[in-house]
């Protein structure tokens, strides 16, 4: 069947430009079990606030670790030895606060051009790829 959508996520890898040469590759898109787990990835708990209100308590250093973590794929960065170094859960704690801000940048780009390629046109907009409960800023924590 001809020109009939795939229910299921996209799991192709988009190649996206960093500065100096370097590259990420990253998912084209995530799946709802990824998007899941990324929207609980920060959250640690509720408070009970006094006026009977529920107020949620968010990690959001885990919520960024985890969102890369699920995102990337590969990468071209090497080491001081000129080694390539595997993306990971290690690697990415150890990357320079100015590199992770320019993939997660590239990154922020890469999900507002999924979304608007997505949105039917006319209609309303896609979810975002990163999950309903994602700040307002595309799923970033604080800068």
């Amino acid at each position: 069947m001809a020109g009939r959508r795939s229910r299921f996520a996209d799991g192709s890898a988009v190649r996206l430009e960093l500065s100096d040469g370097d590259w990420v590759l990253v998912r084209r898109e995530l799946s709802y079990g990824q998007q899941r787990r990324l929207a609980a990835a920060g959250l640690t708990g509720v408070d009970n606030a006094t006026a009977g209100a529920d107020h949620l308590r968010v990690d959001f250093a885990a919520y960024d670790l985890e969102r890369l973590a699920l995102w990337l794929l590969d990468w071209s960065f090497r080491d001081a030895d000129g080694d390539h170094v595997v993306v990971s859960r290690e690697a990415i704690e150890n990357l320079h606060p100015d590199a992770a801000a320019e993939i997660n940048e590239a990154l922020n780009r890469h999900i507002e051009a999924q979304e608007g390629k997505d949105a039917p046109p006319g209609g309303p907009s896609r979810p975002a790829a990163t999950s309903s409960s994602a700040s307002a800023s595309g799923g970033r924590g604080p800068s």
